[in-house]
């Protein structure tokens, strides 16, 4: 039988004052905060052969035990006299007796010894407590698939446990890449790779640590071992000592998950084996935010959770990722729709570097996607993927996948008969999309990104009126500066 090691004690059962006066069978052992679904088992270590109540005891050992107290290694924790009594010697923290009982528990699994009873609390149970009665009194083990950490009190026969719930304990945390900082949500663009680390706090009695973690649609895990997946893991101990664990030594990644999970960690047993309470494991890894990403909204969750014992799992810790949208409105100064503009986008007002967008396709990779008005749409494009310019259609684009930040639309086509911008127009993305809103069909001034073009002066042409025109003006402008200078001379002459 394969339990967490859980609990921290063996247990003293002292029936009454008197030596010659209890008889066997008449301890228990009550185990306090039961939890439904928990098999609970418990080993008679040694075997009480007198006391002296508060004061002294007198153990042997419980023959099933012979060869476990003749290790070496038990012998650190306890004397055995010539006479065969045991006395602790190990220190009394509860690291220490955790140490012990996982020992203890190891050497039964391992020898085929079998707990003196056992009980699985079952489905509709409904006391808090469940006692272990008919007991022989001695030191006794408990050990439960729930890796709760007990502590143990002793009441003359009747002992009780009082289960403290030390169970493991992970905590799941993303990086901002704007600023480097790991929290419980990020932003980021489609085609970004996200960082991610779990931490995993140890509790003592570790055994069969797993964990499992869930990405959704929007985040794409690929483990090989280099710059995607899992990329380290830390074993930091209670001295803040860090040591890298290694991969197919330590632990290993698992991607075909039983469980719905996109991959588990599986920690190797002779790992758990060297932890101790308090110790953390760091699990690093990172995802690609794709292009089935959750825009704004809700996010893009990802859960962790810790399996541990037989089946049992820590309380999930989850972060969100978010990515945004933002619609380009092309108007006239009016604020009437105008169709025809081509765009690009970059992250500085003068040169910088263009961000790529790509038409946004559904999963068939052929098929647009279209707004409420029927228009495509673009995305941000992945690094391996080549820019197209954003074309409006029907005056307003909506671009999706982008993270918070400072942009520059840069207009490359302007609409027929229309001046094309001269500078870049700058706009920010601040934890939200920026949509254009309309009422009514009208178009609200402000929203969205917009974008006023107008329309240019027409210049006369060759053989038009508007040439006619200023020919004759001319004409009619030369013959009076004629008209003129002869009058002058004239005047002149009679003057003389």
């Amino acid at each position: 039988m394969k339990r967490s090691i859980s609990i921290i004690l063996a247990l003293t059962l002292v029936l009454s004052l008197s030596a010659a006066a209890f008889a066997a069978g008449d301890g228990s052992i009550t185990i306090d905060g039961v939890n439904i679904g928990t098999e609970y088992a418990i080993y008679r270590l040694l075997a009480l052969e007198s006391f002296k109540k508060d004061d002294a005891y007198s153990y042997k050992v419980d023959p099933a035990w012979a060869g476990f107290f003749a290790e070496t290694k038990t012998l650190t924790y306890v004397d055995i006299d010539a006479a065969g009594y045991v006395t602790w010697i190990g220190a009394e923290d509860d690291a220490t007796m955790a140490e012990f009982a996982k020992y203890a528990l190891e050497y039964a699994q391992t020898n085929g010894i079998a707990p003196v009873d056992e009980y699985t609390i079952p489905d509709g149970y409904t006391e808090d407590t469940y006692k272990f009665a008919g007991l022989d009194l001695g030191w006794y083990l408990v050990d439960s698939t729930a890796g709760a950490l007990c502590g143990l009190t002793t009441t003359d026969k009747d002992a009780v446990i009082v289960a403290k719930n030390h169970v493991p304990i992970i905590d799941k945390q993303v990086q901002e890449d704007l600023t480097g900082n790991w929290q419980s949500s990020n932003t980021a663009d489609i085609g970004q790779i996200v960082n991610f680390k779990s931490v995993i706090h140890v509790a003592a009695g570790a055994e069969s640590y797993v964990m499992h973690d869930t990405m959704s649609a929007g985040l794409t895990f690929e483990h090989n071992g280099a710059t995607r997946g899992v990329t380290s893991i830390l074993h930091t101990n209670s001295l803040g000592e860090e040591t890298e664990l290694v991969e197919n030594t330590d632990y290993i990644v698992v991607s075909s998950c039983t469980d719905g999970c996109d991959f588990e960690v599986v920690f190797s047993e002779d790992l758990i084996k060297t932890l101790k309470p308090n110790d953390r494991l760091q699990v690093e890894y990172n995802a690609m935010l794709n292009r089935h990403a959750v825009v704004a909204g809700e996010g893009n969750e990802n859960e962790v959770k810790l399996e541990y014992g037989e089946d049992h799992y820590t309380v999930p810790s989850f972060t969100k990722t978010y990515t945004f949208s933002f619609d380009i409105v092309k108007t006239t100064t009016s604020n009437t729709l105008l169709d025809g503009a081509e765009f690009r986008i970059y992250d500085a007002a003068v040169g910088g570097n263009e961000i790529a967008v790509v038409p946004l396709l559904a999963a068939d990779d052929t098929t647009p996607v279209l707004d409420a008005n029927g228009n495509p749409m673009y995305r941000r494009a992945r690094a391996d993927e080549t820019g197209v310019s954003i074309k409006v259609v029907g005056g307003v684009v909506t671009v999706v996948g982008m993270d918070n930040g400072v942009y520059y639309l840069e207009e490359t086509v302007a609409p027929a008969g229309y001046n094309k911008l001269t500078s870049r127009k700058e706009f920010t993305i601040a934890d939200g999309n920026v949509s254009a809103k309309f009422d009514g069909g009208i178009y609200a001034t402000g929203s969205g990104v917009q974008v006023v073009n107008k329309t240019g002066t027409m210049l006369p042409e060759t053989g038009a009126e508007g040439t006619f025109l200023f020919v004759t003006l001319g004409m009619i402008l030369v013959l009076g500066t004629g008209v003129l200078l002869v009058t002058k001379k004239r005047m002149s002459m009679i003057v003389e």
